[in-house]
């Protein structure tokens, strides 16, 4: 089971994603430790070049044919790890923002819950669309809760809008999953 994980694992992809965590290290430590709003659009800088890793480690792997199973587990941790991140950090500024760690908190514990279910089956699933979106929304929307100096009542818009594109999403991979074991337990009859 974990040798198929790590299966041609040390890839450039791999490697450009395990950087992503390193840069989100940095962000936070910096983006805490700021005084003014140029100590924080420096944390930021750091978090955009791990973002850029994020693109890239993708696209390397899609063109070169360097996808695999670590990856596929790797790149959504370091997305849902950046989230979780950010939106803590956002919470000394927008007390809205802990509706949105709350949801994905549970959105993400359903998914680490079925993900390990398939892993134990041998299944290692890859984003789904839907999951994709409310990846890129949430991204773009925490950037924006970052640079960009809103009004409360900006900023609790674009908090609710991220929540509920989050609890679509996760209503969407309940739907996948419940359709996957319902397709697994027929075929193993």
């Amino acid at each position: 089971m974990f040798k198929n994980l790590f299966k041609n694992a040390i890839t450039i992809p791999n490697f450009l994603t395990l950087l992503r965590f390193v840069f989100l290290v940095v962000f936070m430590v910096l983006y805490i430790g700021a005084d003014n709003k140029s100590q924080e659009y420096t944390a930021t800088f750091f978090l955009a070049i791990g973002f850029l890793t994020d693109f890239f480690d993708g696209f390397i792997a899609r063109r070169f044919n360097m996808i695999s199973d670590l990856g596929k587990a790797l790149d959504p941790i370091a997305d849902k790890l950046s989230h979780g991140i950010i939106m803590l950090c956002l919470c000394t500024k927008h007390k809205l923002m802990i509706m949105l760690v709350a949801i994905l908190v549970i959105k993400e514990g359903f998914m680490a819950v079925m993900g390990i279910r398939n892993f134990k089956r041998g299944i290692v699933n890859s984003a789904k669309w839907f999951g994709k979106i409310c990846t890129a929304i949430l991204f773009v929307a925490l950037i924006v809760l970052l640079v960009l100096p809103l009004s409360k009542a900006a900023a609790n818009t674009i908090i609710i809008i991220c929540a509920i594109v989050m609890m679509w999403s996760l209503i969407m991979y309940i739907r996948f999953f419940y359709l996957e074991n319902k397709e697994m337990g027929n075929s193993e009859k």
